[in-house]
């Protein structure tokens, strides 16, 4: 008698539980979610070009929202990220951002720059430099900002990458 009335009261615990768990998660799902829809251009196996567009709620209409243009090296290793942003005052893109990406045996380095639209030209901003070994573990990372006074990158920040070697490293 005293097990089953243990049995009863853990299901009814259970239950009420499930159900709380079940309304909380109900409350937490947003409606209000933004979703988007990509539309990707191919070129030999690697996307070219990436158009993100919004999905209006209650209804099918799409809206542009961001473009991607990508650009790759004879090895097919991506060199360039172009980003734009939709205008809807004149219904055209925009560049916003430049990723330029180097390849240098274990350097890779990646510069990132601003689109300037009174002067119609990219303005480098950031640069990250990431040393790997011969395994492509990366070893250390840096982290540079432009100058705009100098025009010369200035460091801002390196970390040495710890590897296995090196946690496991014994004292001799």
């Amino acid at each position: 008698m005293k097990a089953t009335m243990f049995i009863s009261k853990v299901i009814v615990l259970v239950t009420l539980f499930l159900s709380v768990c079940g309304w909380a998660s109900a409350a937490n799902s947003n409606d209000d979610e933004r979703k988007f829809i990509n539309n990707d251009v191919l070129k030999d196996g690697k996307v070219v070009s990436r158009e993100v567009y919004e999905l209006e709620k209650g209804s099918s209409a799409l809206s542009p929202v961001k473009k991607f243009e990508y650009a790759y090296d004879e090895t097919k290793q991506l060199k360039e990220k172009t980003t734009h942003k939709w205008n809807s005052s004149s219904m055209k893109w925009e560049k916003v951002s430049l990723l330029s990406i180097s390849y240098n045996g274990t350097e890779t380095i990646v510069e990132h720059a601003l689109w300037v639209p009174k002067k119609k030209e990219f303005s480098p901003s950031d640069k990250f430099v990431y040393v790997t070994n011969v395994e492509d573990n990366m070893i250390t990372q840096y982290s540079y900002k432009m100058n705009k006074r100098t025009k010369e990158w200035e460091l801002q920040k390196s970390a040495k990458v710890p590897t296995l070697d090196n946690i496991f490293a014994k004292a001799e």
